[in-house]
């Protein structure tokens, strides 16, 4: 079969899947659309139908609350014939109790729906059958109360013996000659708020049950109808969703199943050429296609076997060379390294040491030495990569660790190290073995990764005076009996300044350099009790050192003093303490500033 060929096919694949998807896509959206649009008319018409409910049920509860006694007394002053009352008569009944007793019933009726009822009134009829006259608006009382304060009345509001033509409002009309309760059959649109509302009549009739008093007429928006409409539109459009969804997943089943074969196959190959090697072709058949399944999965097998041996070379590399540098260098894997590839950056350094190692390890064998070794280094590993280092390299019992993010990285490895190192010394006297103590050095600065050596023979390296400087500060952690040492530059780079308790111990500088460095004692790593004795006079420790630095070297031994007290074992102290002698004793010159020289090899 020619390349045009089996391109022509695949085409003519596509075309036939795409087709089925189309068409199944077009009949989902169509009942979809339909079904949607018929559950949307079904909801409507059912809260309409609520709604009705809810008006009726309203005024039905008016007409309960209306003190017929005081409506009587009320329509008394009325007129059968339409006519309108003098201002001074219509003033006058608004300010009488039956008046006040039958709109504060309306307004009891109104409260207990006070969101969706804007209007509760009553009216009575005359002897025109178009036109009726207002008795009672609930909003009347409350009007007049803001017009006697100064403010604007109302427009709408309708007062006592006001005109109300019914010709519009069959309903209303109806209502009034049979004398029952009605619902309007459709929303009218309420201008002044912008919504829809429906209006409901209840007769209110006499004692007697036979003669019409009046009519109770009530006036709801359709705010929550709307709103549960909405949720309806929103439901419907996931039920069209969720249906286009499953047509999609049945239309590419289908079409699978229709041109399953030569798809298939191809599915399979671009797939084991995205590294998917596990994948296999599904045989359905014997013929040509079948034939080249088996062929494909023959070869794939054959592929397979020679990559996991591949993936185990560059997983045994890897325990050689960090994974993460050949992130840092931008290189896939172990086989795109050459000779002289590096990358430049700031990250941070940590170097950790066991004290005193020489002296312990000429009391074990070499099999015991390494047995110690890997027991420790396996507890040290894991807490510098949960905190987003790696291991750069094994210096004996030292360790060097990079951390590419924050330098708050590696002082919590740090950290997480001493606070391990204690659970550690646990196990060792479990087992008759002495504790041991490591010192650390955190720094941060610009640091250069790459490799170095010769062709037939490279390493990962970093290459700065950071490091350098770093190396120095584990080393120096026994001279200052500390736990963690770090700089200020470290410290000033913390992304959270307070996460870590610290304090300042000396000034140093590397000999063949100007840059003075801070040195800072990290205190999170030492047992509780040491730790919050320490912190417990770090102001007085810091007064201390300003009097030394400022040449005010009785006072600071006086301070020194006091410390020392508290704490004898605090190495610092009795290093200033004996600075401080020594300058009382032979002075320093003039150009002192308490800066100590140390030298890096």
């Amino acid at each position: 079969m020619t390349e045009r060929t089996a391109r022509g096919q695949s085409r003519v694949a596509f075309s036939l899947r795409l087709k089925i998807i189309l068409t199944f896509l077009l009949i989902s959206i169509l009942v979809s659309g339909l079904l949607a649009s018929a559950i949307f008319t079904i909801l409507q018409r059912s809260l309409f139908r609520e709604m009705q409910n809810r008006v009726s049920g309203l005024a039905r509860i008016g007409v309960e609350l209306v003190d017929r006694d005081a409506l009587e007394r009320l329509l008394a002053h009325l007129s059968p014939e339409p006519s309108e009352l003098p201002e001074d008569e219509v003033a006058a009944v608004e300010a009488s109790a039956d008046f006040r007793a039958i709109s504060d019933a309306l307004n009891a009726v109104r409260a207990t729906e006070a969101r969706l009822v804007h209007y509760i009134y009553l009216f009575a009829p005359t002897s025109d059958p178009d036109t009726a006259l207002y008795v009672v608006d609930a909003d009347v009382l409350a009007d007049l109360a803001r017009r006697a304060a100064g403010e604007t009345p109302s427009a709408d509001i309708t007062h006592f013996g006001s005109p109300f033509d019914v010709s519009g409002f069959p309903v209303a009309r109806r209502a009034i000659a049979e004398k029952i309760p009605l619902v309007e059959q459709d929303y009218s649109y309420d201008a002044e708020f912008g919504v829809n509302s429906l209006t409901g009549y209840a007769p209110i009739l006499a004692r007697d049950g036979t003669i019409l008093l009046g009519v109770l007429g009530i006036d709801m928006v359709d705010t929550d109808v709307r709103a549960a409409l909405r949720g309806a539109t929103t439901i419907s459009l996931i039920v069209v969703a969720a249906a286009l969804a499953l047509t999609v997943l049945a239309s590419i089943f289908m079409g699978t199943l229709f041109t399953r074969g030569i798809v298939s196959l191809d599915e399979v190959v671009r797939r084991f050429g995205k590294e998917n090697l596990e994948v296999r072709a599904k045989v359905h058949s014997r013929d040509e296609v079948g034939r080249l399944g088996i062929s494909f999965n023959a070869m794939a097998e054959t592929i397979q076997g020679y990559s996991v041996q591949l993936e185990a070379l560059l997983s045994a590399y890897g325990r050689f060379v960090p994974h993460e540098l050949l992130r840092l260098l931008a290189k896939a894997n172990i086989l795109d390294v050459k000779l002289g590839d590096f990358v430049q950056r700031d990250m941070t350094v940590l170097f950790s040491d066991i004290r005193s190692f020489s002296s312990l390890s000429e009391s074990m064998t070499p099999f015991e030495t390494f047995n110690f070794l890997n027991s420790y280094l396996k507890r040290m590993g894991p807490e510098i990569r949960a905190n987003g280092g790696f291991i750069d390299k094994y210096i004996g019992d030292g360790i060097m660790a990079l951390f590419p993010r924050s330098p708050d990285d590696g002082l919590a490895a740090a950290v997480a190290m001493q606070r391990g190192l204690v659970e550690y010394n646990e196990h060792r006297a479990r087992s008759g073995y002495r504790p041991i103590g490591i010192g650390i050095g955190v720094h941060r600065g610009r640091l250069m990764l790459g490799t170095v050596g010769e062709h037939e023979r490279m390493d990962g390296s970093v290459i700065a005076d950071a490091v350098n400087l770093c190396s120095r500060l584990e080393a120096l952690t026994r001279m200052y009996g500390a736990g963690i040492l770090t700089t200020g530059r470290t410290l000033k780079a913390l992304s959270s300044p307070g996460r870590f308790a610290s304090r300042f111990i000396d000034k140093v500088r590397v000999k063949g350099r100007r840059e003075t460095v801070l040195l800072f004692e990290v205190l999170d790593g030492e047992p509780a009790e040491q730790r919050a004795l320490k912190l417990s006079y770090r102001e007085e420790l810091a007064r201390a050192l300003r009097h030394y630095y400022g040449r005010r070297f009785e006072q600071a031994l006086k301070i020194l003093d006091e410390l020392r007290d508290r704490n004898p074992g605090d190495e610092i102290l009795r290093i200033f303490k004996r600075r401080c002698e020594l300058c009382v004793n032979i002075g320093v010159p003039d150009d002192w500033q308490g800066v100590e020289l140390i030298e890096i090899t």
